[in-house]
This record gives C-alpha cells, sequence and structure tokens, in this order.
C-alpha cells in the first residue's frame, strides 16, 4: 500500500479510507472503533500461531538433547572417569543408567559435536533470514523454516543408524533452516505490532520456545522408554508429523501485515496502519547498522546469554543423567522444569515493562537495561549456587531452574530492544545479532564436552557453571554500556541512506 488513501469495505459493507503514512489531523478518522469488534483480533491471532510455530520449532531443536541420553550407552561403559552422585534410591540401581541400553558408543566429544552440529548451520542464514522476510514477507520465510526443518528431523533416526557424521550432516541442515525463523518474526512483528504492545506480543510468541521445552522434554523421556517405533526415534517423528501439521494452520492463518490479512476489521487495520511505523522500501543502511553502538550492546548481551542458554539446553540432560544419576524419565521432568520457570518469569516481566512503559515510570531504555541487569544478575548468582550445593538434588534443581527462569527477563529486555532501536530493519539486524548468538550454540557444547571428556566430575561442572555465571554478567555490563533505546535517525522515512 503506497499511495496516501486507499478504499476498503469495513464490517459493515461502507466504502472507507485507508491512512497508511498521514496523521489524522483533523479527526476524520478516529481510532476508536466504528463498529462492535468482532472475535480475537487478528493481530493476537496471529501471534498465537507464531506461539504454537516457536513450539515446534524448539522441540525439533531440543529432543536430540533429550534423546541422546537414551541413544548412548553410559559414560562408564567406555571405561571412561565418572565421579557421579549418590543414586536418589540407592537400591535401584538404574537411578544411575537410562534403563534401556543405548545402541551407540559415543564419547562426550563425539557428543558436544553432535549436539553443537545444528548450530553451525544456525549461523549461516540468520541474516539472508531477515532480509529475505522484510523484502517479500515473513509469513512463507517463517512457516517454510519450520516445514523443512519437520522434514529432515523425520530422517533423523535413519541418519543415526547409518553413520554419525551423516546425522551430523541432518543436524547442520536443520540448523541451517530453522535459522530463518527468528529474524522472520522480528520483521512480522515490525508490520504487526504497535510500540505500547512490544514488551508483549513477541514475548508472549517466543514463550513458545519454553512451552516446546517443557512440553517436549518429558514427552521424548516417555517415547525414549517406550517400544513404540522402536523407542528413541519416536522423539523424531512425533516432533517432525506434529510439525509438519501446524504448517498447514500457518498457511490459513499466518499473513506477513494487516493490509494483507483478509479477515481483519476495518478498526484493527486502521488502527495498526496508524500506529505501526510504515515499512520503508529502501536499501538497507548498511553503514548506518554496521557502525550502530547500541546494536552492538544487544549483540554482545545476546551471545552472552545464549553462551549460557545453549550450554544448559544441550547438557542439562546429560549433567541430570551422570552427575545427579536422574534415570530417564526423571531426567525428562527435571530437564523441563527449569523451562517452566522462564515461562511463567518472561510473562511477568513482560507485563512489568509494559505498564512501566505505559505509564512513562521510566524510558524505553531504561526500561530494557533494568530488565536485562534483574535477568542477567539473577541467572549469574544461582549459576553460581549451582556449583556450591554438590549432591543436594533438590536444592541443584531449584537453582538450575532459578538460573533459566531469570533469562525469561530478557525476553523484554535486551532481546526484544532491535524493535526500538529500527523496527523497519527488525528482521536485518536480529539476523545479525541472532547469527553471532548462535556461536555459542557449538562452541558450548563443546566447552562442555571438552570439560567433562574422561571427567565427569562434580569439579568440573561447577567450572562449567561458573564460567557460565561470569560470560552472563559481562554480556549485561556490556548492553547497559553500550545501549540506548531510542529510534535511530536511519530507521525514519526521511533519513537520508
Amino acid at each position: 500500500m503506497d499511495s496516501l488513501n486507499h478504499e476498503s469495505t469495513d464490517n459493515e459493507g461502507m466504502q472507507v479510507p485507508l491512512l497508511v503514512h498521514e496523521e489524522d489531523t483533523n479527526g476524520l478518522f478516529p481510532i476508536a472503533s466504528l463498529s462492535q469488534p468482532r472475535g480475537i483480533p487478528a493481530r493476537y491471532v496471529v501471534a498465537i500461531w507464531a506461539f504454537l510455530g516457536f513450539l515446534f520449532l524448539y522441540s525439533l531443536r531440543v529432543n536430540l538433547s533429550v534423546a541422546i541420553v537414551a541413544m548412548t550407552n553410559p559414560q562408564s561403559t567406555t571405561n571412561e572417569s565418572v565421579e557421579a552422585c549418590p543414586a536418589i534410591d540407592d537400591t535401584n540401581s538404574s537411578s544411575f543408567h537410562p534403563r534401556i541400553k543405548g545402541e551407540f558408543d559415543w564419547t562426550p566429544k563425539t557428543q558436544g559435536f553432535i549436539l553443537g552440529s545444528f548450530f553451525y548451520g544456525y549461523v549461516l542464514t540468520q541474516v539472508i533470514g531477515g532480509i529475505l522476510a522484510e523484502k517479500f514477507g515473513a509469513k512463507w520465510i517463517f512457516g517454510g523454516s519450520i516445514l523443512i526443518a519437520g522434514i529432515l528431523t523425520l530422517l533423523t533416526p535413519l541418519a543415526a543408524r547409518t553413520n554419525v557424521y551423516l546425522l551430523i550432516a541432518i543436524r547442520l541442515l536443520i540448523g541451517i533452516f530453522e535459522a530463518p525463523a527468528f529474524p522472520s518474526a522480528a520483521a512480522l512483528w515490525g508490520r504487526w505490532v504497535p510500540p505500547l504492545e512490544r514488551s508483549i506480543i513477541p514475548p508472549f510468541a517466543s514463550t513458545g520456545k519454553e512451552i516446546g521445552i517443557v512440553i517436549t522434554t518429558p514427552l521424548v523421556s516417555q517415547l525414549c522408554a517406550s517400544k513404540i517405533f522402536g523407542g528413541w526415534p519416536s522423539a523424531f517423528y512425533v516432533c517432525g508429523v506434529l510439525s509438519c501439521l501446524w504448517f498447514i494452520g500457518w498457511a490459513l492463518y499466518g499473513h506477513n501485515s494487516p493490509a494483507e490479512h483478509p479477515r481483519i476489521t476495518y478498526e484493527e487495520k486502521l488502527y495498526l496502519l496508524r500506529c505501526v511505523p510504515k515499512q520503508k522500501r529502501c536499501p538497507i543502511p548498511w553503514c548506518h547498522i554496521m557502525t550502530c553502538i547500541p546494536l552492538y550492546g544487544i549483540a554482545i548481551q545476546h551471545v552472552c546469554t545464549n553462551f549460557v542458554f545453549y550450554i544448559l539446553l544441550t547438557s542439562l540432560p546429560t549433567y541430570f543423567s551422570t552427575i545427579l544419576r536422574f534415570n530417564l524419565k526423571e531426567n525428562g521432568i527435571m530437564f523441563a522444569i527449569p523451562f517452566l520457570f522462564q515461562l511463567i518469569f518472561t510473562i511477568i516481566s513482560g507485563h512489568i515493562a509494559d505498564i512501566i512503559r505505559a505509564r512513562n515510570i521510566l524510558s524505553t531504555t531504561a526500561t530494557r537495561r533494568w530488565q536485562t541487569i534483574i535477568g542477567a544478575c539473577g541467572t549469574s548468582f544461582f549459576l553460581f549456587l549451582v556449583g556450591t550445593v554438590g549432591c543436594n538434588h533438590v536444592l541443584a534443581v531449584i537453582f538450575i531452574s532459578l538460573s533459566v527462569g531469570f533469562i525469561g527477563f530478557q525476553g523484554s529486555g535486551s532481546l526484544i530492544s532491535h524493535l526500538d532501536i529500527a523496527s523497519n530493519y527488525a528482521g536485518t539486524i536480529t539476523g545479525i545479532t541472532n547469527m553471532l548468538a548462535a556461536i555459542p550454540g557449538f562452541v558450548g557444547p563443546i566447552f562442555v564436552g571438552w570439560m567433562t571428556n574422561h571427567n565427569q566430575t562434580l569439579d568440573a561442572w561447577k567450572s562449567i557453571f561458573n564460567v557460565s555465571s561470569s560470560v552472563c554478567l559481562f554480556g549485561c555490563i556490556m548492553y547497559c554500556i553500550l545501549f540506548n533505546g531510542e529510534e535511530q535517525l536511519w530507521n525514519r522515512d526521511d533519513a537520508e541512506q
């Protein structure tokens, strides 16, 4: 919609003008509803389907982290050093090892490369995914990335049984096709989300990640312990099929923008066209982006937060199984609890940030900084405590859960800051920071594998948690120094390119 005025049919069949980039200075077209709104607002429907998309996106990502415990033999069978906690129930020796003997004798180093291979691919297509979403619309980029990743997930059991390098290749391809999802979602929010709802709608949709983990991990544990489709392969079949089914719903209900939505009410369309900054059709200002100091603050914080997140996401099942000695089914449940905490913290922090911004209690910059400080300090503090509790299973799970939970504050802090500084280029700059933040995805598992190879001990894991804690604090400090939440001049229509 490039011209000043367009005519559209409202809910009563009347022809009415739609203003795209002109302020309603004469009050001729008030934003207040002209007729009684019907049903759920279209932007919330899009957000709900995006939420489900993130749910399946993460189910495809984390299923291997849990299933690999059932796929591999315990480390002690390969004559490597193990110093674990006493079993919770000393009369049940299966508390230490999974009940099902694994098919593969992969060392911790090999497992680290397998778990990290996803992120080698994940680095490659972040920026291009954001650019394509801004140019052609986010609907098919976001949906297609999940569909193709789901199809590849169906091939995972065959790849694992054929050759470990083929499994690594499949996981790398899944990473390549999942990578555009987050930057394309950012581009989607740039067209759908009014400024005062940025602390609510994007974080709500992104909680699909945590819900996906909370649902997937116990489900995968149960499937691996069952005899359905041979046990662990069923975890990949179920996740793959459900992701493909989601795509059908997204194709029907996901839309690039309010202007393209066939069922949106006239009132909501007019409201969004006035409140959401109009998308620019200009070349991407690479020079401005590369010299944007606030973006460097966002990127550093994103990298540091993801270092912690990905270490916990990929390695907690191994820690729970090898050190705390939970059995296979317990492992899935314990792995889900921290991400349930993250979901709760994300929702609470988003509401707090939205209230603060709506009432002008704090500026955008101050709001984002305080959310980030609370999240980073909470995560760092409780990670440090995990290393001090030793074999206290209850405290270990509580502190891990709280450390992951406080990451949820980043959802309405640093991780949403892209929209504040340049909503028109949210897909591109999110692609840049996500590309950099994917590097810890393969560095983290390799680091854990290096620390624990021939050294599965409490001291090794204490060092892992302490290093993660320090990295998280460093990212917070750099973000607070470099970030400014004011819109960048080059994001505006009248800026010189």
